[in-house]
């Protein structure tokens, strides 16, 4: 469906800012976080100016963040409107329904637009029925980073975790705009009759995963620096113990990813089960340091005992910039040193029920076309293995999602969605 053009995949991108200034969501975040700081020097925060909606709040002991191989409770999309926009959002609704409740979030004027986008895009009478349109008024896709982690809490209650999605400096609380992204959680909860909790935290949901057994994961780097204000300063080891109170879990933090690489854990790793994980794996020919960062991630979960199954990662090509980063088959080319590397992942998928949506990628440079093909055809292959293994041959069937559109915007269909298991009560 339809995103903005200063969108930008599923968070926080490293910070290296181009020569014509930012040119993603982050790093536009972050050039007005730095702007509203440096000239706001006596500052609130929305915590401060509008407790009752952003204050924080303490999580009850007993909390569990459940992993996504139990999420057959439903599934969560955004619609901002007012196109259709990019066709992985029809595609996961189409894909999931009928396997899984399918809930979008849109304000209640855009509602006969997103039934006529899924019409267009093929759905049946049953697909639509089994769609629900949820008002609740979004300003971009990316519902893993500003939607609510969805937990269970100690009596099995479904339970929200609203983590800070955007700091907003203000020099008067009266100048504070309402942002709709940090609204959400807020607003669903509401809708659904759900409890909130609010831990003091700066944290995108795409960078953090969990094996349902008290285990979460992130990366380092941009939740490190995100985490200093008046009110709190963290150390690693104290933003990991607000994580995993919040969260019901011990957090292990693994090495970032580097390059101008959004800093998300789930574009270089999908949790299987408790007991088996997904890591990408480089070629050395084409990203030496990241290739070495992977395999050391990837030894350090099998320390801690997991079973790791390596799935390629893409090799690298790019797209000539333009007034968006949304994908285009016409500005792909070869990376030469005057486009944007495009960093295409397998990792990014999602398990909608009985399927695991993947994503996989046709626009390419064609004299590239043919390692892409052997890449996508060797991680389909694994995925289906891994899952055979672990839930019984055919239980979870792999459904790839040609996930070209978004891509180039640094987030694929796990950035898109959110998932979340039938509550006990």
């Amino acid at each position: 469906m339809f995103f903005a053009a200063w969108s930008i995949g599923c968070g926080q991108v490293v910070e290296e800012a181009s020569p014509q200034g930012p040119s993603n969501r982050y790093a536009q975040q972050q050039a007005l976080r730095a702007s509203q700081e440096a000239t706001t020097p006596s500052r609130s925060y929305q915590w401060e100016c509008i407790p009752q909606r952003y204050g924080f709040t303490p999580s009850p002991d007993g909390v569990r963040f459940p992993a996504e191989s139990e999420s057959d409770g439903g599934l969560l999309l955004a619609f901002r409107g007012p196109g259709c926009g990019p066709p992985e959002q029809t595609a996961l609704a189409l894909t999931a329904a009928g396997h899984l409740p399918v809930h979008v979030l849109a304000a209640a004027s855009l509602h006969p637009t997103v039934r006529d986008c899924l019409t267009q895009a093929g759905a049946t009478e049953e697909q639509q029925r089994g769609i629900d349109l949820v008002d609740v008024e979004v300003e971009d896709v990316w519902v893993r980073d500003f939607g609510p982690d969805i937990v269970a809490g100690p009596q099995g209650e479904r339970r929200f975790v609203d983590m800070v999605y955007f700091p907003m400096a203000v020099r008067q609380c009266s100048t504070l705009e309402v942002d709709h992204l940090d609204r959400v959680p807020d607003d669903l909860a509401r809708r659904w009759s759900v409890p909130v909790d609010r831990p003091a935290l700066v944290l995108s949901g795409g960078n953090l995963l969990t094996d349902g057994a008290g285990r979460c994961f992130r990366a380092r780097d941009a939740t490190n620096r995100q985490n200093c204000f008046a009110g709190w300063c963290y150390s690693e080891a104290e933003t990991d113990a607000v994580i995993g109170r919040s969260h019901g879990c011990d957090v292990v933090t693994l090495e970032s990813m580097q390059g101008n690489v959004i800093d998300h854990i789930d574009m270089w790793m999908t949790v299987l089960s408790p007991k088996t994980v997904l890591v990408g794996r480089y070629d050395v020919r084409d990203d030496a340091l990241n290739a070495a960062i992977l395999d050391r991630n990837a030894r350090r979960l099998a320390d801690l005992g997991y079973d790791v199954v390596r799935i390629p990662m893409p090799t690298p090509y790019c797209q000539d910039d333009g007034s968006t980063c949304m994908g285009t088959p016409e500005r792909v080319r070869e990376c030469d040193g005057t486009n944007t590397r495009v960093w295409a992942t397998y990792l990014n998928s999602i398990r909608l029920g009985d399927v695991l949506a993947v994503p996989v990628y046709r626009w390419v440079p064609p004299s590239q076309a043919w390692r892409h093909h052997g890449q996508e055809r060797e991680a389909l292959a694994t995925y289906q293995w891994a899952l055979d293994r672990e839930f019984g041959a055919g239980a979870v069937k792999v459904v790839p999602i040609p996930s070209d559109t978004l891509i180039p915007c640094q987030g694929s269909l796990h950035c898109i969605t959110k998932t979340f298991p039938k509550s006990s009560q």
